[in-house]
This record gives structure tokens, sequence and C-alpha cells, in this order.
């Protein structure tokens, strides 16, 4: 056993420093450490599965439920931003990894899947040694190289390398069969708001909240029917929104951001979607706001909405600003249906810098202009310059702001400080603040 442990071990240590991190997976995991360390918080850790969903939304708007899930994510990346939990000391954390694991043809061996997720737990007992430890059976499936074979003699190695630790196993393998079959799925990987309703059910009694989730509730996929943008708005389309709610919509830069936690606020809501460099064009947008405002009457026309949105038609290689931008006008039209000007403020974000001085003085500057034009007080539409803030005099933006094209966690503490004002009851966390905690993650790591 000891010879097997230590073979293992030599594994772990060869696959993670052969890995390079991917941008996106990198400003997310960065993300976390912007984020204030709250008490007695219910951690959600784990891979896209997690990231997709708003735990805390459908857990009723509780402000300790938090998601630290990262679209992509293999066990040791998580191995490697334990410490973004550790620094919590939550009273719970449900770990979900692996899948992207066993879809590897370089990761995807049994034995050390099983360890890494037992090294988390590990990790995790040692560094906070008060916290619940939640582990979630992979999920079945058959997308890619994925074999219901291989997850299950996986999911059956974690079992038995958890449970002496002190974790409890949650199986819900054969409660979420429905995601091959395509039943609660559209691509035999991630799961519909029917999936995480199974989900939640079963997990209700652990978190000691209850699902909001209903029978019900009409699933909408805001017309994109097969992939996880779809899945996505399915999400959306169960949420209540209240009068009193600020609605911050858009493409991945939203989407990338606990914006609830950002800004101290549990009437901020994140409708954004995305996962890599930008995210949904305009037109998919619009079709998800029937979804995000209207479906299964359980909304009303929000307080505000901040709006974040055209990074992916701007950066594209046929880029046409003229069109982008009459698909943004179209765009606030469409919202307008659901939210009149009467009872809803729309604030416009600028987009923010791109690393390029050029692409930003031929591109986003022109675009952001654009932009502005649109304010109207007649129409109850402002505009919010989060590009300022983040570019330097040579009109790239601030390395420690926005790297490879992503927020960094600092350049989310910053963004989150130039909008607060504009959402009531907001507080957005100090630069120091930030510092601190970015120093106690990496003090939680180090031990």
């Amino acid at each position: 056993m000891r010879r097997f442990i230590l073979s293992t071990l030599a594994l772990v240590i060869a696959v993670s420093a052969a890995f390079a991190i991917t941008p996106f997976r990198k400003h997310r995991f960065d993300q976390f450490k912007a984020l204030p360390l709250q008490d007695s918080a219910i951690v959600f850790f784990g891979n896209s599965i997690t990231n997709m969903h708003e735990w805390w939304e459908a857990f009723g708007s509780e402000q300790k439920v938090l998601n630290r899930g990262n679209s992509g994510a293999l066990t040791f990346e998580l191995v490697d931003n334990v410490g973004t939990v550790i620094a919590l000391q939550p009273a719970k954390v449900f770990i979900g990894i692996g899948t992207n694991d066993l879809g590897s043809r370089a990761y995807n061996q049994t034995d050390s899947v099983a360890f890494r997720i037992g090294e988390i737990v590990r990790l995790i007992k040692e560094g906070s040694p008060a916290t619940e430890v939640y582990v979630t059976s992979i999920l079945p499936s058959n997308n890619g190289i994925r074999t219901l074979d291989s997850i299950q003699a996986t999911n059956s190695k974690v079992k038995e390398i958890i449970e002496p630790q002190g974790a409890t196993y949650i199986d819900l393998f054969d409660d979420l069969m429905g995601i091959p079959t395509h039943e609660i799925s559209y691509d035999g990987l991630h799961v519909t708001s029917k999936g995480y309703a199974i989900w939640l059910d079963k997990i209700a009694p652990m978190v000691g909240l209850e699902s909001i989730y209903t029978p019900e509730m009409v699933e909408n996929n805001g017309g994109i029917p097969n992939n996880s943008f779809g899945m996505r708005n399915t999400y959306f389309s169960a949420y209540p929104i209240k009068s009193t709610d600020i609605i911050i919509m858009g493409d991945e830069m939203i989407h990338g951001g606990e914006w609830h936690e950002l800004l101290a606020n549990p009437n901020v809501k994140n409708r954004g979607t995305g996962w890599g460099y930008g995210g949904l064009s305009l037109g998919a947008l619009s079709n998800a706001t029937e979804a995000i405002f209207a479906a299964n009457g359980n909304k009303v026309a929000p307080e505000k909405i901040l709006l974040y949105a055209g990074t992916a038609p701007l950066y594209s290689k046929n880029n046409d600003m003229e069109a982008t931008f009459a698909d943004y006008k179209a765009l606030i039209e469409k919202i307008r249906e659901y939210a009149p000007a009467s009872d809803t403020r729309i604030e416009i974000m600028s987009l923010i810098p791109r690393n390029s001085s050029e692409l930003n003085d031929s591109l986003t500057v022109p675009f952001n202009n654009l932009l502005k034009t649109l304010v109207s007080e007649e129409g109850n539409i402002g505009f919010i310059d989060i590009y300022t803030p983040l570019v330097q005099e040579d009109n790239s933006a601030k390395p420690e702001y926005v790297e490879d094209e992503f927020l960094t966690g600092r350049g989310y503490g910053e963004v989150a400080r130039t909008i607060a004002p504009f959402i009531p009851g907001s507080k957005a966390r100090c630069p120091k603040c930030i510092e601190d905690t970015y120093n106690k993650i990496a003090a939680s790591t180090n031990k």
C-alpha cells in the first residue's frame, strides 16, 4: 500500500509539473482571492458543473453559499488552489471533480484521479479541521472518452480513500443517469435545471437549506438547445427576480465574477454566460432575455440592470463595429420588453481594455464611445466607465488588472469599486483588504 501511495504521489507531482493552466482558469482561480473570507461559509469547489450553477440562488439567495467552481478544472488544479477554500475555514465544503481528468487521455488513470481527490480532502482536513467535507461522485457520462465503467471504478476508489479521512461520500451516479440519456443534459456531461433539482433535493439536508427548484418549474433555454450556454439559461429561468434586485448581465467577464460577494450585496444577481474569452453573441443574449426576465412567472422588473456585452463579436476576425452596435441596441430594446424604463434603469458598462494598446485604439475605445451615445435620461439609461481605471498611459491594460485579456482578482476588485456607487447597498473591498486575502490564501497553501 505504501508503495502504491508513493508511486501515485510521484505521478501526481509529475502531472502537475507538466501541466500549464489556461488563462481562463487562471483568472477564475485568481478572482477567488479578491473575495471576502466569510464566516460559516458553505463552499462548492469543483469544475464547470460547479462553476455553471448559481448555488447560492438555488438555495434561496443565501449569501454564505459560495461557488468556487472553475470550468475545465482538473484534480491537480484543485490541489494547487485548495488554499482558496482553506483560507475561508468554511463550515462545509462540497467537492465535485474528476470528470475532466477521465475525459483526457493524458490524465484518465483511475487510481491517480482518486488519489488526487483524496489529497484535496486531506489538505482541507489538515488546514481547516472543523470543516465538514463532502465529496460528490463523478457524474455519469459517455461524453468523449469517458465511460460509465471507468467513472464507477473511480468513484469506488474515491469512496475507499476519502471515508477513512472523515469525509462524506455523496453518490449521485444513479440519481443523475439522465445525463448520458440526455434527459437532463444537452451534451451528455453537464446538467440542466432539472438535473440540479434532483441534485439539490438529495443534498439539501446536508447543506441545511431548502432548494428553490419545484416540480412545476418549466425549463427555458433561451433558444439555445444544444450547449452549456443553453443549460445555464435553464437555471436563470428558474430563479426569481424581485423589484429590489440588481441584475448584472453579459458575457464571460460577468460570469467569471462572484458579484454578490464582490459587492457584499444579496440583491446582486449574476446573469453572465461564457467560458473562455468572450461568451454569448449579442443575438443569443437577446434570445436569453425571456429566460432571464420572464420564465416561470416568478420574476418582476428589477431595480437596475448592469449590462456588459459585445466582446465576442467586436474582437472576432470578421468584426463589423456598426453591425455589433446595431445588435447592442437591439439587445437593449429586447430587455425593455421585460424591464421598461419606468421600472428599471439600465447602466451600460464600457468594455474593459485589452492588453494591446493597438486593439484598444482601433476597437475598444471607439466601441465604448458608441456605447456612450446610448445614454438617455428619458430612456433611463446610464453609462459606467470601467475602462479608464484599468488602463495605463500607453492605452494598454494595467497588467495587475488584466492578464491574457482576462480580469485578475485585483481587476475584479477594481471593477467592483467602480460600479459599487451605482448599486444601492453595495460595498466593494479596499485594495489592501484584497492584498491581505491574497497573502492569507498563499499562507494557507504553503502550510
